[in-house]
């Protein structure tokens, strides 16, 4: 999180509770309240993230309520609790003591700092610090970003907190590299391009549009100059007729099918169909021409779709 705090709030000062809650050591069998199971594949996983081993200096000290009659029970921390036991079975473990009036205020606890007291971090967050801590993929797509003029970012604007390239419009990483997955480098990077001439002034991307678009320019017809400019003058009439990216996006997709969870493909497919009636209807194309170079291509789509 960054020191400078983005949006207002109302107060800088505030109340402070639980004001008595100190660190100390307690044993790692103490009792768990109520707390959800402690799995082993979530264990394996925190382990292989840091080469089989426990790091210390990630490990924070799990929460543990005292009660009036000086019971103590962990309500926050068990996978944390398991790992210490694995890594120092001997010891005494960190805690942090929480004093409670009882049992419920215990839930109320639980429920603040699994649900409404702890913000994860965003796919675009941990791209740029697999980024910045040399992840090998990470850097990979990195340099994709930077030959696509698209960048991910903090969005705090501090030095070090971009990735990609600079000046340039933002995009959703997850989405980004799904475009680059289901269809090439190349055709990302024509589709980036091309929205990016389109709407020059905005400040991002709409993932599923370059992800739509990428699935056009992957044709394997070689298509003659002429009917490329026909396909860039259909997106400026739609541009111009719809206004926004996301617009644009949104008549793709619901003239595609609008299927959950191929929104790319029904981007591409409604786009082909809409660029077949408009080409035809202006006669720039005839619908034999269209079946040439696009017809597989459309039947390819709605294959896919009829899922």
């Amino acid at each position: 999180m960054s020191i400078k705090i983005y949006g207002n709030i109302p107060n800088k000062t505030v109340a402070t509770i639980n004001g008595t809650t100190h660190v100390t050591n307690v044993p790692a069998t103490i009792e768990s309240y109520l707390n959800r199971k402690t799995k082993a594949s979530t264990l394996k996983s925190y382990l292989k993230a840091r080469g089989g081993k426990f790091d210390r200096g990630l490990w924070q000290p799990p929460l543990v309520a005292e009660l009036p009659n000086g019971d103590r029970m962990l309500f926050d921390g068990d996978h944390r609790r398991a790992l210490w036991k694995m890594a120092y079975p001997e010891e005494n473990m960190p805690a942090q003591i929480v004093p409670v009036k009882d049992e419920s205020e215990i839930s109320r606890l639980f429920v603040a700092i699994n649900k409404t007291a702890r913000k994860s971090l965003t796919a675009n967050e941990v791209f740029v610090h697999e980024v910045l801590g040399g992840d090998e993929e990470a850097e990979k797509v990195s340099e994709h970003l930077s030959k696509c003029a698209l960048k991910v970012s903090l969005g705090t604007g501090e030095q070090g907190s971009e990735i990609g390239s600079p000046n340039s419009p933002e995009i959703n990483i997850n989405g980004f590299r799904t475009a680059l997955r289901e269809t090439s480098a190349t055709t990302v990077r024509s589709s980036s391009r091309m929205i990016q001439e389109l709407w020059p002034k905005d400040n991002s991307i709409q993932v599923e549009l370059l992800g739509g678009l990428a699935r056009i320019y992957k044709n394997d017809k070689k298509i003659p100059a002429q009917y490329i400019k026909t396909f860039e003058d259909f997106l400026e009439a739609r541009k111009n007729a719809d206004v926004s990216q996301k617009e644009v996006a949104t008549s793709f997709k619901i003239k595609g099918g609008n299927i959950v969870n191929h929104s790319e493909t029904c981007i591409a497919l409604g786009l082909l169909q809409k660029y077949k009636h408009w080409a035809t209807v202006n006669k720039k194309m005839s619908g034999k021409t269209f079946k040439k170079y696009y017809g597989d291509l459309e039947l390819a789509f709605e294959a896919t779709l009829a899922i």
